[in-house]
């Protein structure tokens, strides 16, 4: 091959190789970096839990201003239509009808009298004078075309507070359906920020676990190079051998560690679990200023900023609120109604009998008297489940005020150690640092500085552990107090 050859099966290869490294970089999906905050956005946005509480939030909006309506007049129509096939026939067999006289614009019965005055009657009824003869005839109504419409409206004026006591509790469903929705997104917060902090800590773990390798491999050349020049024997090298796969090991469950808790916040995001994410780092430290002291670990902060406290104080008060919408079922109730129709049809030997329109108004007042103390019962029962919504919120609300207790002790032991980790990490480094110079000299055992790798990299992963229980700790005092 000549040199002109060579140049040209370099060049061919070589452009091969960066069309492959090119498709290969194309091929591969594109990560996605994302800050704590925006994992939190996120999250809250796909949120299927978040979403159903905000479509109740909606919905009990709707159900107060439903209520609402019960205080303004109503308006409605009506109408009725008859249609008979036959009209009705009644027989009347006629008789005799006693004839009354107008006496000053009155009518009076034109009865029988004797000479001194008195009422003449037979078998004991009064005999009138003059009778009116009717004869016998068969009477005909026609319903084949009978119709009434009209409009009408009707105002409550008292229902015995009932109106505005559903309203009340209409609008405090209302509060409470937006506490549900603040809890809900609390919850889906915690979620992401314990699933943030583990992906995080996987990413520092794996970079631990192969920088562990990579000073195992590295103690592992130099002793092929000492046993080269009869400065270390093959038993040493067996040992670093050994651990040197376990680093490996180590790594490899390291990388399956970041996969998995990548995949786990994936699913919290509501992503595919195939996304690429990386996330920022950078407050992957500690923060000396958020730490609690213990002398406020029961402090000022109040449970009563809590979105759950606040919710069954709400419970509670909706249980009082109760009581007076029940009472109102047994109180008087006061309402008018006008309306306005037009009535047609009835005929009569066919005459048209009914053909007129006219305004009715018309008022309704109910007293409730006796219903065998039914009212006194059910405004008792309300009252104890006031009483019970009461208690359980004072139970509830030592349960807060413990778990803030202990969240808080729980900062303050987290960032304790932290720094005892942190500590303990400087004192493995210098010590592994002193021990391989040591071995270098031929002062010091490889066994010695095996040891101080170990202690080192255990010393490492326990610093990493440490930081992410303390961002995990932070989050949770924050809910405990409302201020998440």
């Amino acid at each position: 091959m000549t040199m002109r050859d060579s140049l040209i099966h370099t060049g061919i290869v070589t452009a091969v190789l960066l069309l492959l490294t090119t498709v290969t970089t194309l091929a591969q999906p594109q990560k996605r970096f994302l800050t704590l905050e925006q994992c939190r956005a996120i999250a809250l946005d796909s949120s299927a839990i978040l979403r159903n509480a905000q479509l109740t939030e909606e919905k009990t909006d709707l159900d107060r201003k439903a209520v609402i309506t019960n205080f303004l007049p109503k308006f409605s129509g009506y109408g009725l239509y008859l249609w008979t096939s036959d009209s009705f026939d009644y027989d009347f067999s006629g008789g005799a009808l006693p004839v009354y006289k107008n006496v000053y614009g009155n009518l009076v019965p034109d009865l029988m009298k004797d000479a001194a005055g008195n009422i003449v009657y037979n078998n004991g009824i009064p005999v009138f004078n003059q009778y009116a003869i009717i004869p016998p005839m068969t009477l005909s109504v026609d319903l084949a075309n009978t119709f009434t419409a009209g409009v009408s409206v009707s105002q409550p004026v008292f229902m015995g507070g009932k109106i505005i006591s559903g309203y009340r509790m209409a609008a405090l469903g209302t509060e409470m359906a937006k506490l549900n929705s603040e809890l809900k997104a609390e919850e889906v917060t915690v979620s992401v920020d314990e699933a943030y902090w583990m992906y995080v800590k996987t990413c520092r773990l794996l970079e631990a676990a192969e920088s562990f390798d990579s000073t195992v491999t590295e103690v592992y050349r130099f002793v092929e190079d000492a046993i080269d020049v009869g400065m270390a024997t093959s038993t040493d090298l067996v040992k670093v051998e050994v651990q040197r796969n376990n680093a490996a090991l180590a790594v490899a469950k390291a990388r399956n560690g970041k996969r998995l808790s990548m995949m786990n916040l994936c699913h919290i995001l509501g992503l595919p679990l195939t996304t690429e994410i990386e996330v920022d780092q950078s407050g992957f430290t500690l923060d000396s200023t958020a730490v609690i002291p213990e002398s406020i670990a029961l402090g000022s902060d109040s449970i009563e900023n809590r979105a759950d406290y606040r919710l069954l104080a709400g419970q509670a008060e909706l249980k009082r609120r109760n009581v007076d919408f029940v009472r109102s079922d047994f109180l008087p109730q006061l309402g008018v109604m006008a309306s306005y129709g037009y009535s047609y049809g009835l005929k009569l030997m066919d005459e048209t009998f009914l053909n007129q329109a006219g305004f009715t108004v018309m008022a309704t007042l109910k007293v409730p008297i006796f219903a065998w103390g039914e009212g006194y019962l059910k405004i008792k029962s309300a009252k104890k489940e006031y009483e019970m919504a009461q208690n359980e919120l004072e139970r509830l609300s030592g349960m807060m005020e413990l778990e803030k207790a202990k969240n808080s002790y729980a900062v303050s032991e987290a960032a304790l150690q932290v720094r005892l980790a942190e500590s303990s990490l400087k004192s493995a480094e210098n010590n592994l640092k002193v021990c391989r110079d040591q071995y270098e000299l031929g002062m010091e055992t490889i066994v010695n500085v095996l040891e101080a790798q170990s202690q080192w990299n255990q010393c490492s992963c326990d610093y990493i552990s440490a930081v992410a229980d303390y961002k995990l700790s932070c989050t949770k005092y924050l809910k405990s107090i409302g201020r998440l």
